[in-house]
């Protein structure tokens, strides 16, 4: 009889392995807030030097909101192909190299371009860290580990309201863009060193050296190790009847109402953190008091993000949306 390690780790104790791997994908989540949302805290600076219009501004602030999108959808699905790790190395590149080049452009057009390819590099990467945090978390803490991972995007644009607030005074604003891009390289040499692929790919593809690199993950979990993988096989042949059944009858009903709501949430968190030091710097606030209250933001987001990861382990996730959801109306 096969041994059922995905079942094994769904049932077992969390070991300080998973946890750390856990936190690799929320350092991750930190790089994803950072390189996103320092747009909306360098965006007065950039307009004031550039003598750009609202239009102009609003192409910047969504520039790279439509990358992730992008990425998301078309980049991040190759990591069921090369691997969730090898798509982050990749992503990691594309976002740290961009941001880079950001602190070196001198047209808000070529600006938007390099945001948008950030962008493109931050869904994958946001995609692929979710899953793999969901992956080696138990069926206990799964929900706390996704809520820790969207901490991780409140805390990384806290940091860039932080920086932009000490830096853009002494440095400019591309100093911010240059902080951020060196510290996705760095993020990029921690993950290449330490960050483990997701067993679920190696059990499903069986890539080169699959069964050594699973007995080193399982080692460093406490799990006995393996003598050969185990069978392990995906159906391709109903994939699309399974995808079909979302829109069938009442389950339909449902996937659109959470679709519905999550756009709908999206759009007003990003709304309301990319345009709020814009709109405040325009009502008299000082460039630094409008930055001070996108931070707040922020800081709002990371506390909401962790109680709800609380409450999800500890009622059911419909009660504890709709709490927040109730709260933030």
């Amino acid at each position: 009889m096969e041994r059922d390690v995905l079942g094994e780790i769904n049932q077992n104790q969390m070991s300080r392995y998973q946890w750390f791997v856990i936190t690799i994908c929320l350092c991750l989540n930190i790089i994803d807030g950072f390189d996103v949302m320092v747009m909306a805290f360098t965006a007065p600076s950039v307009a004031a030097e550039w003598s750009l219009s609202g239009a102009q501004i609003g192409l910047l602030l969504s520039s790279g909101l439509f990358g992730m999108a992008a990425g998301s959808i078309f980049l991040a699905p190759l990591a069921d192909r090369i691997g969730r790790r090898l798509l982050i190395l990749i992503c990691l590149v594309i976002a740290g190299l961009s941001m880079i080049a950001c602190a070196f452009v001198h047209s808000h057009s070529l600006l938007a371009a390099l945001r948008f390819i950030t962008g493109i590099g931050v869904g994958g990467i946001l995609a692929s860290s979710n899953v793999l945090a969901s992956e080696y978390a138990n069926t206990r803490w799964r929900s706390l580990a996704v809520s820790l991972m969207s901490t991780g995007y409140g805390i990384g644009a806290t940091l860039g309201g932080i920086l932009s607030l000490v830096l853009i005074e002494h440095l400019g604003w591309r100093s911010i863009f240059m902080a951020g891009g060196l510290t996705t390289i760095f993020m990029l040499l921690v993950s290449l060193w330490l960050l483990p692929e997701s067993i679920d790919y190696l059990f499903a593809k069986k890539p080169k050296q699959a069964l050594e690199k699973v007995n080193a993950v399982m080692q460093r979990m406490g799990l006995s190790t393996l003598l050969v993988l185990p069978h392990y096989e995906k159906s391709h042949k109903n994939k699309g009847g399974e995808i079909t059944k979302l829109f069938q009858g009442q389950l339909g009903f449902q996937t659109f109402c959470l679709w519905g709501a999550f756009f709908m949430v999206m759009f007003g968190f990003y709304f309301v953190m990319s345009w709020t030091p814009k709109i405040l710097i325009s009502m008299g606030m000082s460039p630094d008091q409008s930055v001070s209250t996108g931070i707040l933001i922020s800081i709002g987001g990371i506390f909401g993000a962790a109680i709800i990861g609380l409450l999800a382990s500890r009622m059911k996730i419909f009660y504890a949306l709709s709490l927040f959801l109730g709260l933030t109306a």
